[in-house]
C-alpha cells in the first residue's frame, strides 16, 4: 500500500502527466507558477481529443480552465489510485484543506492550490460547486464501478455540473449538463481498456460482472444508445452559454458525434486500440466551430 501524499505535495496523478508532476512537486514550497506545467499536462490528459476546444477561448478563460481542471483531476487522481480507501479519502480531505488555505491568502500549499487562488482573485470561485467536485471525487471512491446505467448518467452529469457551475459561476441548463455529463462518459469508455487492466471498470455493473468479446462490443453499443440523444439535445443549450464558450462548445459536440461513432463501430476493440480524432480532423472541426462563430459574429 503506497503512502498517503503529504499534505503539500501532489498526490500520483494520471500517467500521462506523471513527469511534469514530479518536476512540480519537487521543492517546497513552490510559487504558483510552479504549476503551470502539470496544468497544462493534467488538461491534456482530461481532454484528449477536445483539448483544441481550448484554442477557442479567451486567454483569461483558458487559463481558468486550465486551471480548474488541474484541480479536478487531482482530487479524482486520489479517488482512482489503488489502496485502502480511507487513505484516498484522507488524501481528498487533505486537498480540500490545501485549496481552503491557499484561498485565504497561505502561500505555503501545493502550486496546483495556488493557481486556483490566484483565479479566485480575478473571478471568485463558487463554494457550493468546489464543494461538490470534492463530493464526485468522493463518490467515486465509495462506489468505483456505478451499480446501474443511471447511476453512471447521474455522476457523469453531477461532475460535469460542478465543473461547469465553477467555470461559469451559473447552473448549467438540462441540455448542456447532459451534454457535459457525456463527454465524461465518452472518455471513459476511450480509457475502458486502461481502466479495465487495472481491475475496474467504467460500464455499469448491471451490465455483467466480467465483460469480454461480443458482451463487451454490445455493453459499449448500449452505452452509445445511451450517449447519443444527450449529444443530439445540446444545441438547444449551447447557445445559451456564455459567449466566450460557445465555439467551445461547438467544437466539442463536432468532435463528440465523430468519436461516438468510432467508439460505438470498434465495440470490443476499444480495449487494444481506443478511436482518437487525426489531426487533420481536429484540424477541420476547429475550422467549422470558427465559421460558427463568424457567421453568428462571436468573437
Amino acid at each position: 500500500m503506497a503512502a498517503p501524499p503529504d499534505p503539500d505535495s501532489p498526490p500520483p496523478p494520471p500517467a500521462a502527466a506523471a513527469s511534469a508532476a514530479s518536476a512540480a512537486a519537487a521543492a517546497e514550497p513552490l510559487p504558483a507558477a510552479a504549476a503551470e506545467p502539470l496544468a497544462a499536462a493534467l488538461t491534456r490528459e482530461a481532454l484528449g481529443d477536445f483539448a483544441p476546444a481550448l484554442l477557442l477561448l479567451p486567454a483569461t478563460e483558458r487559463a481558468r480552465v486550465r486551471t480548474l481542471l488541474a484541480y479536478a483531476c487531482t482530487l479524482m487522481a486520489c479517488a482512482g489510485q489503488d489502496g485502502v480507501e480511507g487513505d484516498r479519502l484522507a488524501q481528498i480531505d487533505r486537498w480540500e484543506a490545501g485549496l481552503e488555505r491557499a484561498l485565504e491568502g497561505e502561500t505555503r500549499t501545493p502550486p496546483i492550490c495556488l493557481r486556483m487562488a490566484r483565479e479566485n482573485a480575478r473571478r471568485r470561485w463558487p463554494a457550493d460547486a468546489l464543494d461538490e467536485l470534492a463530493a464526485c471525487a468522493r463518490r467515486r471512491v465509495l462506489q468505483p464501478r456505478p451499480a446501474t446505467a443511471a447511476d453512471a448518467g447521474s455522476d457523469a452529469r453531477s461532475l460535469a455540473r460542478a465543473a461547469g457551475g465553477a467555470l461559469l459561476e451559473a447552473s448549467l441548463n438540462a441540455e448542456v449538463s447532459g451534454f457535459a455529463g457525456a463527454l465524461v462518459r465518452l472518455h471513459a469508455l476511450q480509457h475502458l481498456g486502461a481502466a479495465m487492466a487495472r481491475g475496474r471498470c467504467p460500464l455499469p455493473a448491471d451490465e455483467g460482472e466480467t465483460l469480454g468479446g461480443e458482451a463487451l462490443g454490445e455493453a459499449v453499443q448500449r452505452e452509445c444508445a445511451r450517449l447519443r440523444p444527450w449529444l443530439l439535445r445540446a444545441p438547444r443549450g449551447l447557445v445559451e452559454l456564455p459567449v466566450p464558450y460557445r465555439r467551445a462548445g461547438v467544437f466539442s459536440l463536432l468532435a463528440a458525434l465523430r468519436l461516438l461513432s468510432d467508439v460505438e463501430e470498434a465495440g470490443a476493440r476499444l480495449l487494444s486500440a481506443p478511436p482518437h480524432l487525426p489531426p487533420a480532423t481536429r484540424i477541420v472541426l476547429l475550422a467549422r466551430a470558427r465559421w460558427f462563430g463568424l457567421r453568428f459574429g462571436l468573437p
